[in-house]
């Protein structure tokens, strides 16, 4: 697969060279988010991408959310630990803290909700809580997520959704 990333035909078909890409009749999408947002406009019918125009903008919203607010701590949090990047405790630190902060926020906007956007799974539930699948299993543990009540319930709603589990399996 490496070898066939570097190809010319490979190369021609997304700008920065890298999966996942997705090819249509049309030509191809790159980036994950973008293929996501185009699938789930493919079936509008699902309310994935929210059912008015102003629930797509919130499930953008919530999607940027994820990118900046919880996965870009997250990861300067988890990376260390796989091995990914070099352990930095002050960086560590902001990490812990940010991370609160963005499950608070979300502690917040679900308290009275069920789910993230509207009363489905949208795409924005499904990006954050992808985002969370890694963290809970590895370091945000029962205490560290004790008083986050309400997102402890919609992570559960979410990955105990049979379509979830085919894909992620058991999260704790």
């Amino acid at each position: 697969m490496a070898k066939d990333l570097k190809s010319e035909e490979f190369q021609s078909k997304t700008p920065v060279g890298k999966v996942p890409i997705l090819e249509t009749e049309e030509g191809s999408i790159f980036e994950s988010g973008a293929i996501a947002k185009y699938v789930a406009r493919l079936r509008a019918d699902t309310g994935l991408y929210g059912k008015t125009f102003f629930e797509s903008g919130q499930v953008d919203s919530w999607i940027d959310f994820s990118a900046y607010e919880l996965e870009i701590p997250l990861q300067a949090w988890l990376y260390p630990i796989l091995g990914w990047s070099k352990f930095n405790a002050e960086a560590l630190t902001k990490a812990k803290a940010d991370v609160k902060k963005a499950l608070q926020t979300l502690e917040n906007h679900l308290h009275l909700r069920t789910y993230i956007v509207g009363e489905q799974i949208t795409l924005a539930d499904i990006f954050i809580a992808t985002a969370l699948v890694y963290p809970f299993k590895f370091v945000l543990d029962k205490e560290f997520r004790k008083p986050y009540s309400a997102v402890n319930r919609w992570f559960a709603t979410l990955v105990n959704q049979p379509e979830f589990q085919a894909v992620v399996g058991d999260v704790p």
